[in-house]
């Protein structure tokens, strides 16, 4: 029963039909990043999903990204702008040690165009077409988007986005990358494309990613890994003050209803609440408390700022006996109420 399992995620996932009980011979570490801005239930606003991989990794087949049940997704009317794209690659026929930056945007592009791409044939929702601007050549790399309708896969997530990616080692004439390009990593900026869960939680992104074989245009489903990019919401900080002349400016951090430690936070002041500027920083303490003291001459208005970056945390879920190369949780930043502090009367 397991092992039926294992193979219909497997083939739902679009993973090559193959075993995958052996081990890569070179390195292959997938890294996945999900952002909000801002994160909030049921926000929408800008999503950024970061795929990375080691330079030394053997370079990309195929990436098979998973959108976790309940978020609602809008793929955009063909035609339509709905992001872009920052990437940087090795191009071993121009400067094969020094990445190169890209940018590009993503538009929604009409499915009956790729209904026989090989990648992802038959037809889908939508095709997000990725083009990217590189030394006057013009890479347009398809993205495929569907609803995922598998039983066996639906607890991997509930959209299915699929992208395959040439190989560097053959010549551009016979399918080639242009300039022999190995992706090293992409940032898809997706404005108003995805709307954040109802719920607060923990909601695990997820990619499949197959690489080809070292030097070959043969993809190797034994080198398969996942990565999971987990988005806690909500986010928010506090702030309260007690006492007058020396006042205390206390507060929590927290995401997912839990405080996040170690953490800085930024003690803005000012005259006015449209003249703030930091004063004081401080780390927080277990579950997620920071306090400053601060005297008040004055009328002050206080508010405090927070700016978490990407952490890492432990796999869990995710496709059976698929190696997990790790899981990040979402970076993400705050800001609190303002609070006003009366000045003393003389």
């Amino acid at each position: 029963m397991r092992m039926r399992l294992r193979l219909a995620l497997l083939a739902c996932a679009g993973a090559v039909a193959l075993a995958l009980g052996g081990s890569a011979l070179a390195a292959y570490t997938p890294r996945l990043v999900i952002s909000h801005t801002p994160l909030t239930l049921s926000g929408g606003g800008q999503t950024d999903l970061t795929i990375a991989f080691g330079q030394n990794d053997d370079a990309t087949a195929r990436a098979v990204f998973y959108v976790p049940q309940g978020y609602v997704a809008a793929p955009g009317a063909t035609g339509a702008q709905v992001g872009t794209v920052d990437a940087t690659v090795l191009a071993k026929l121009i400067s094969p040690d020094q990445p190169i930056p890209l940018k590009g945007t993503i538009r929604s592009d009409d499915p009956a165009k790729y209904v026989a791409n090989p990648c992802s044939p038959g037809t889908h929702q939508a095709v997000w077409l990725l083009v990217l601007e590189a030394a006057g050549q013009t890479l347009n790399v398809p993205m495929y988007v569907d609803p995922v309708t598998a039983p066996a896969e639906a607890p991997l997530g509930q959209l299915r986005l699929v992208v395959c990616l040439p190989s560097p080692d053959i010549p551009p004439s016979a399918g080639g990358a242009t300039f022999g390009s190995k992706l090293i990593s992409a940032t898809l900026h997706f404005a108003n494309v995805f709307t954040l869960p109802a719920q607060t939680g923990s909601y695990p992104w997820l990619v499949i990613a197959t690489p080809y074989l070292a030097g070959t245009a043969t993809p190797n489903p034994a080198g398969t890994m996942q990565a999971q990019g987990v988005v806690q919401l909500p986010a928010g900080i506090s702030l309260k003050r007690t006492g007058r002349r020396v006042v205390t400016l206390s507060g929590l951090l927290r995401v997912n209803r839990a405080g996040v430690s170690g953490a800085r936070v930024t003690l803005y002041a000012g005259t006015a609440r449209t003249r703030l500027r930091a004063v004081a920083t401080r780390t927080t303490r277990g579950g997620g408390a920071f306090s400053f003291r601060r005297r008040v001459a004055r009328t002050t208005f206080f508010q405090v700022r927070a700016a978490v970056p990407a952490r890492s945390a432990a796999c869990n879920g995710g496709v059976p006996n698929v190696p997990c190369a790790g899981a990040t949780l979402n970076a993400f930043s705050v800001r609190s109420a303002i609070v006003r502090v009366a000045g003393l009367r003389r």
